[in-house]
């Protein structure tokens, strides 16, 4: 008989909360803003989230809307209007990109085709940005790869780069938002990558285990310095929610890193996230991990806790962590006994009465933590920095 997936029980309360809203707010506080900032479209989440009935309902809700995206980018390239093409075919990848990652099940052929649609949407994005973005596909470990895409800053030579890292519940086509990008107007390269567990990486069977994030980090940093376009001693790694430990271990894993940025912060232990937060979150990094047994991912988590701490004992270069103070997943508690530990120089921006995605003030952030970035990389800052703000958006 299938065995029910973990915490099936809380099933009903999910949907029930499903029932009580029009957007996803209710069940992430502040990811509407969050997914503004990408791209997405207000009107385009209001059909789709007033099709959702239930938690099973959201992959194929997700699909309908892409859909439609894909049908008016081949209406506008047809009457040969390349540029609202462009922007149509962006939309139907972030779109098909929720409904993919909706699915946690490993050889899914729906996960598996909406995935598809996603690579195929966003390569005729890619297309008709005439080389502003290009794909990377790098050779990792057991005959497998890691996959990232090259946003070039504008001009010739070599530039500061960022590597960042989505979170759990998002893929690389996530960020930035390419109309509006924090990073090559900025004079930065950024490369965003699926990592084990993520994305691409999922779908080719690259799972997340103990340390090969860092490993798989340390490979893409590898491909970055061979370019004419990378400053190979200005590479920053910034994260976001689950990234936010991913930046740490690449950090302390590899010295060339000279700044690491987490935001959403995930910095406490899992045990919140996985037993206590919404159920969707612990199905999906057991389906990261491509582990089927809780226990035997109860112990992995615990795994997953001492890795990163022994990583921030390790981390030396400079750190900022952005954190929201009614994060749901990271309490301030959590959040000053991790900086705490950290021995390198480092900058807390925490926002009053912010949740987790920290939607409520991304138009602020993310600017923000790009100048960090370019700062410190022109910079860096000196031993013995620990500047804690509180901040009121």
């Amino acid at each position: 008989m299938r065995r029910q997936a973990a915490r099936a029980s809380q099933n009903w309360i999910f949907d029930n909360f499903i029932q009580l809203t029009d957007n996803e707010d209710i069940l992430h506080p502040g990811i509407m803003g969050v997914r503004l900032e990408r791209g997405f479209k207000f009107g385009d989440m209001e059909r789709i989230f007033r099709a959702v009935t239930g938690r099973r309902a959201f992959p194929r809700a997700w699909a309908k809307g892409a859909d439609r995206q894909k049908e008016l980018a081949e209406e506008a390239m047809a009457a040969g209007h390349k540029v609202t093409a462009a922007q149509h075919y962006h939309r139907a990848a972030l779109y098909y990109g929720r409904a993919q990652h909706l699915i946690p099940v490993k050889g899914s052929t729906t996960k598996n085709s909406y995935h598809a649609a996603v690579v195929e949407n966003y390569d005729k994005f890619i297309d008709l940005m005439e080389g502003e973005i290009t794909r990377m596909v790098i050779p990792f470990e057991n005959g497998k790869n890691v996959y990232a895409l090259f946003h070039k800053a504008p001009g010739e030579g070599p530039k500061p780069t960022v590597l960042y890292l989505p979170g759990m519940d998002a893929i690389k086509e996530d960020s930035p938002n390419p109309y509006n990008n924090d990073y090559t107007r900025r004079g930065m390269n950024i490369c965003v990558m699926d990592g084990p567990g993520q994305g691409e990486c999922n779908i080719n069977e690259v799972w997340q285990e103990i340390g090969n994030y860092a490993r798989a980090g340390k490979t893409v940093i590898d491909e970055l310095v061979k370019r004419d376009d990378v400053d190979a001693d200005k590479i920053a790694v910034f994260g976001t929610s689950m990234g936010s430990r991913y930046s740490v271990e690449i950090g302390a894993y590899d010295n060339r890193v000279k700044a690491v940025v987490g935001q959403m912060a995930n910095v406490g232990p899992t045990d919140v996230i996985f037993n206590q937060a919404q159920p969707n979150f612990k199905r999906i990094y057991m389906y990261m991990t491509n582990i089927s047994e809780e226990g035997e991912f109860d112990k992995f988590a615990d795994a997953m806790d001492e890795n990163f701490m022994a990583s921030g004992d390790a981390l030396k270069c400079p750190y900022l962590l952005v954190a929201g103070e009614m994060d749901e997943l990271t309490p301030p508690e959590d959040v000053h006994a991790w900086l705490d530990r950290l021995n390198g120089p480092k900058e807390l921006w925490m926002y009053e009465d912010v949740f987790h995605p920290m939607g409520e003030v991304a138009g602020d952030i993310y600017p923000g933590i790009a100048d960090w970035i370019s700062d410190v990389l022109k910079n860096g800052l000196p031993d013995g920095h620990d500047l804690r703000r509180e901040i009121s958006p």
